[in-house]
C-alpha cells in the first residue's frame, strides 16, 4: 500500500515512479480524476477515468494510454448543496440577532436583515468552497473529510475554482444594495476568512481567536445592515462562547485521533497531549460568556429595552446547562465535529433555546 506522509506527497511523477518501481512500466491499472494524474496514467497498462472532462481524455488518448471510464457520482444539485455547505448557513442567522436586541421590526429592517443573511451565506460558500480546494489532500487522508465532494471526486477541482469567484461576485452584489457599510463589514469578514485558510488557521490558539471573531462579524454585520449600534455586552458575550464552541471543536478533532491513534494533526498546531486543556479552555470560556451576560443584566442598558428585565436572569441556569452539556458529550464522543451543527439537530439543544427565546420574549 503507497500513501502521501508527512515527508512524502505521492501525487503526479513521484507516485509514478513508485508505482512502476514497485509493477513495472506497464504493470499496473490507475484511476484517477485529475491532471495531476496524467504522467502516472501515462505508465499504466489501462488508464481508467474517474472524470468526463473532455480535454483529459483527449490528452490521455494522444499519449497512447488506453483508456476506459469510470461511472462517477452525478455534480447533482445535492452533491453541490454539500460542496457549499448549505446546512451551515445556519450560523449566519447570528444576521438577526441585532435586529431582535434592538427590537426593530420594521419591514425595512428585515429585508435588510435577510438580504443581508444571503451576502453572508453565499460569501461563506465561497470560503468552504475555497478550503476545500487549498485542504484538498489533508482531506483525502482525513477519516471523515475525505467524503468531502472534492476529496472524493464527485466534483471537479476546477469546478470549484470556477465557482469561488461566482460567489463572491453575487456575495458583494446583495452588501451593495444594503450599504456601503454592510458592504465594508463583509469584505472584512471575506479578508479574515482568506487569511484563515491561508495561514492563521495553522498557529495555536489564533486560530480558535479569528473563528470567534468571525462568528462575532456576523454580529456586527446584522447591526450594519439595519444600520444600529451594536452593543458592547452582545459582543463581548458573542466573542467568549464562540471561543468556547470553536474550543468544542478543536477538542472534537483531537480526541478523534487519540480514539484512533492517530498521530499529531499536521494541518494545524495542536497536539494530542493538548486534549486535556482545550476542554478546560473551551468551559472557562463558555461559563465566562454566562458572567457576561449576568452582568449585562443587571447593568442600567437593560432597564430601558425591557419591561420585566429581572426574568432575564432565568437566561444564566438554561446557558449554563446547555454549555457544560457540550463539553461533557465532547468529552464523551457523542459531539459530532461542529458544535453549532449538533445542535441544530439536538433535541436538548433545540428545548433550551426555546426556553432562552420565550423568557426574552415574556422579558419584553
Amino acid at each position: 500500500m503507497f500513501s502521501s506522509d508527512d515527508t512524502v506527497n505521492l501525487v503526479g511523477n513521484e507516485k509514478a515512479r513508485i508505482l512502476v518501481d514497485a509493477f513495472g512500466e506497464r504493470g499496473f491499472d490507475y484511476i484517477g480524476n485529475g491532471h495531476a494524474d496524467l504522467e502516472i496514467w501515462k505508465q499504466a497498462r489501462t488508464a481508467y477515468i474517474a472524470n468526463n472532462s473532455s480535454s483529459l481524455r483527449r490528452k490521455l488518448e494522444l499519449s497512447g494510454a488506453q483508456v476506459k471510464s469510470v461511472d462517477t457520482p452525478s455534480r447533482s444539485l445535492r452533491i453541490w448543496i454539500k460542496a457549499l455547505r448549505v446546512h451551515q448557513y445556519a450560523k449566519n442567522a447570528l444576521i438577526f440577532v441585532p435586529m431582535l436586541t434592538a427590537h426593530a421590526y420594521t419591514v425595512h429592517d428585515i429585508l435588510s436583515a435577510s438580504l443581508a443573511f444571503v451576502a453572508f451565506s453565499l460569501c461563506a460558500s465561497s470560503a468552504y468552497l475555497l478550503n476545500d480546494v487549498i485542504d484538498l489532500n489533508a482531506d483525502r487522508q482525513h477519516p471523515s473529510k475525505k467524503n468531502r465532494p472534492f476529496a472524493c471526486g464527485a466534483i471537479p477541482v476546477l469546478d470549484g475554482i470556477i465557482a469561488i469567484p461566482v460567489l463572491v461576485l453575487l456575495a458583494f452584489g446583495c452588501a451593495a444594495l444594503i450599504s456601503p457599510l454592510f458592504a465594508a463589514v463583509l469584505l472584512a469578514y471575506f479578508v479574515l476568512t482568506l487569511a484563515y485558510s491561508f495561514t492563521l488557521k495553522r498557529r495555536l490558539i489564533v486560530d480558535i481567536v479569528v473563528l470567534a471573531t468571525l462568528y462575532t462579524t456576523r454580529v456586527i454585520a446584522g447591526a450594519a445592515a439595519l444600520p444600529v449600534v451594536p452593543s458592547e455586552w452582545l459582543l463581548a458575550f458573542s466573542m467568549f462562547i464562540f471561543t468556547s464552541l470553536a474550543l468544542v471543536k478543536r477538542y472534537v478533532e483531537l480526541a478523534m485521533r487519540v480514539d484512533r491513534e492517530l498521530p499529531d494533526p499536521t494541518n494545524r498546531n495542536y497536539r494530542l497531549i493538548d486534549l486535556p486543556i482545550v476542554g478546560a479552555l473551551a468551559a472557562a470560556s463558555g461559563f465566562n460568556a454566562v458572567t457576561i451576560f449576568a452582568l449585562y443584566v443587571s447593568s442600567p442598558a437593560v432597564g430601558g429595552l425591557y419591561r420585566h428585565p429581572e426574568l432575564l436572569w432565568l437566561v444564566c441556569p438554561v446557558l449554563m446547562y446547555w454549555l457544560s452539556r457540550m463539553v461533557i458529550l465532547a468529552h464523551r464522543r457523542v459531539l459530532d465535529d461542529d458544535p453549532i451543527v449538533f445542535a441544530l439537530s439536538d433535541r436538548n439543544s433545540r428545548i433550551c433555546a426555546g426556553f432562552m427565546i420565550a423568557i426574552v420574549m415574556l422579558a419584553s
